[in-house]
């Protein structure tokens, strides 16, 4: 007995330990104050989607406390809110789930232990601020009740009978008026109007913002959205190219919290209101992302400095645009032609690969969370002690799946190894085609959605060889590519299948919402498309921590990107006695080969249809990027797209390995090569 006790109570100060260090650090870095007397909420630290943690799960512990208790997720962050009618219920919860532990599941390979804690005040994205983005305007009360009635009485939702005018989405039912916005491109096109204008109920509000001066171009079409309670927005900036400045949003029915996201991490949230319009100009237009977390209730203060609790009832949202007349396929005027050569290649990679992953690192990060299964499944079945090296690392989510391994990451990307290292794991910035590692010195090596950037059969192959000069003789390496086939056995990808109900920033290749490299979208970081209702929508240093030059050759410590390409050659083709072979004999084109008749222009693919071609461009909007004219806020990243076969066919052109395995996953071709 005596043992018992000594044990929990060492387990209570444990728990009270750690609790006085997230108290801590909810202030420092969330701005959330813990008070020590009880309140209706409760934010619970690592119960958040940060930490993998599913909503059904928190349901799951919390509810048994309070049957009409409310769960708040917030996207990206480790804590959740957990919110009780009763004091009592609250009360009840905090005792018996502070140092509760979740177990492991198929998509959080540890247990969490959840802390609780009581609050008054919340963050952000939760609770309206006091600011409001730059430009943005909100008119409260704007239109009467009755004024209010008749707008919604005059919406059909039962006339379908017009092509491209109302829709059923995933997160909510649509209406156009004037021109459809497609989701499946994420435009509009403006030689296609709908045969219904925007009708006459909506001209004495158009007339009002006009004459009052707030609004200068009067609209031309009309997006009606309908949320239910518990649906909401992915975070997004409106198609820039479509629309003029000046969007303009009538809220009628619940109120809803809106989050303004900037892209140098500032978060504002506004509450709108039911009969309020809101309008986007400017900065808040262009700069700052916007969007709706999905949830069945928002937290609002109070008069006294409280906190009360509003539930979400039947939304409907309107949104009126003035169209800029710029067509889809007007977008990319000056297309770049395909490599012909090492020089026009390296080239084309750095604008169209490099450059975009230096500008997008963040928002690409932001994405990126869950590790793919088989990927998953891979690296838990290496030995314990193995060292692996991760190449094309991103943001590094591979990097810590097995806590038996050593780790190592690189990427060219310097943001995205930046990222790694805030997240404690050892990176450099290096390019695959010259690794400045030592030969063979990896037991397991990992190239997740990289090698389909690089633009020439050689390079392809030089990277192969690469992945292979690091490792030891029966060392294995994983490698992924997108797919040129996104439907397979007449099953479609789930790329393909999302096209009319989600604008999530998809990996391209492996089509879940967290990649390592290669995302094909535009707006969302939500497992949803951005069919909003406002949207119509290396050098070699080394940067590891603690990393001694014994693991990697760090005398390229001040190479520059450019010294390191013009000594290419010689770097890979040492290492590569077969590439060697192949450019002598001919199989192979060189530096001095004339292909100009050859040349084709790169296309730009329109997001989640087929591929026409092997070598394109995909395009990324930057939500919230700040730029000085409105088209750059889309990049456009270069692909070669596999087609079957063709990965084991490069593979087996290198010397020194084997095929251990080959299979197609969810619109990727995937190898499991081994260094014989």
């Amino acid at each position: 007995m005596a043992a018992a006790e000594h044990d929990s109570e060492k387990l209570r100060r444990k728990i009270c330990k750690k609790s006085n260090r997230l108290r801590e650090t909810l202030l420092k870095k969330e701005n959330i104050s813990a008070v020590d007397f009880p309140t209706l909420i409760l934010c619970v630290c690592n119960g958040g989607l940060g930490n993998c943690v599913a909503y059904e799960e928190m349901l799951e512990q919390f509810g048994q406390f309070g049957k009409k208790c409310d769960i708040l997720m917030i996207p990206q962050k480790s804590y959740a809110y957990v919110c009780y009618k009763t004091i009592a219920e609250s009360e009840e919860a905090y005792k018996q789930m502070n140092g509760h532990k979740l177990q492991s599941t198929e998509n959080r390979p540890n247990e969490v232990v959840l802390y609780t804690f009581y609050v008054n005040e919340v963050g952000k994205s939760v609770s309206p601020s006091r600011e409001r983005p730059p430009g943005l305007i909100l008119l409260e009360e704007y239109v009467t009740e009755e004024y209010a009635a008749e707008i919604i009485k005059s919406v059909n939702w039962q006339d379908d009978h017009v092509k491209g005018q109302q829709g059923q989405l995933k997160h909510r039912r649509v209406k156009h008026y004037g021109y459809e916005f497609r989701y499946d491109i994420n435009n509009v096109d403006p030689d296609e109007p709908l045969p219904e204008g925007i009708p006459d109920v909506y001209k004495p509000l158009l007339d009002k913002l006009i004459d009052s001066g707030v609004v200068k171009h009067y609209p031309d079409q009309l997006t009606i959205n309908q949320y239910q309670p518990g649906q909401g927005i992915p975070p997004h900036v409106d198609t820039t190219t479509a629309f003029e400045d000046g969007l303009i949003s009538l809220s009628l029915g619940s109120q809803v919290l809106m989050e303004f996201r900037h892209p140098d991490g500032r978060h504002l949230s506004v509450l709108l209101p039911p009969r309020s319009v809101l309008i986007m100009t400017g900065e808040s237009r262009y700069v700052w992302s916007h969007g709706i977390t999905p949830r069945k209730s928002d937290i609002v203060p109070l008069a006294d400095g409280g906190l009360t609790l509003l539930q979400r009832e039947l939304r409907t949202s309107f949104t009126f645009r003035k169209l800029t007349g710029v067509k889809p396929s007007q977008l990319i005027s000056d297309k770049p032609d395909v490599p012909c050569n090492n020089s026009t290649a390296s080239e084309l990679e750095k604008k169209h690969v490099y450059q975009v992953y230096e500008e997008i690192a963040d928002h690409f990060s932001g994405t990126r969370h869950t590790p793919w299964p088989n990927i998953a499944e891979f690296l838990k079945k290496q030995s314990p002690g193995s060292l692996l090296v991760d190449v094309g690392c991103g943001n590094g989510k591979y990097l810590g799946v097995n806590k038996d391994l050593f780790e190592i990451g690189s990427d060219r990307s310097y943001n995205l190894a930046r990222i790694v290292r805030e997240r404690k794991f050892q990176v450099y910035v290096g390019d695959i085609l010259s690794i400045p590692l030592r030969a063979e010195v990896a037991d397991v090596c990992i190239c997740i959605a990289v090698i389909h950037h690089l633009s020439t059969q050689e390079r392809r192959k030089r990277a192969i060889c690469e992945l292979l000069k690091v490792l030891r003789p029966g060392g294995q390496a994983l490698i992924y590519v997108w797919a040129m086939e996104q439907e397979m056995n007449k099953v479609k990808s789930k790329y393909l299948k999302d096209n009319k109900s989600s604008n999530a920033k998809f990996d391209v290749e492996n089509q879940s919402c967290e990649n390592s490299k290669g995302d094909i979208v535009n707006h969302s970081q939500e497992n949803s498309k951005c069919e909003s209702e406002n949207q119509s929508c290396e050098n070699s240093k080394c940067e590891t921590e603690n990393q001694s030059c014994e693991s990697s050759n760090c005398h390229t410590e001040n190479q520059s990107h450019q010294s390191k390409e013009k000594n290419m050659n010689e770097n890979i083709v040492s290492g590569c006695s077969n590439l060697q072979n192949n450019i002598k004999t001919g199989n192979i084109k060189t530096d001095n080969t004339d292909l100009s008749s050859d040349l084709k222009k790169l296309e730009v693919h329109v997001n989640r249809t087929q591929f026409k071609q092997q070598d394109l461009l995909v395009p990324w909007q930057l939500k919230g990027k700040e730029k000085k004219s409105e088209s750059s806020a889309t990049f456009h990243r270069f692909y070669h797209v596999f087609q079957k076969g063709e990965l084991e066919s490069l593979c087996e052109s290198v010397k020194n390995c084997s095929i251990i395995k080959s299979y197609y996953d969810q619109g990727n071709w995937a190898v499991i090569l081994e260094k014989i």
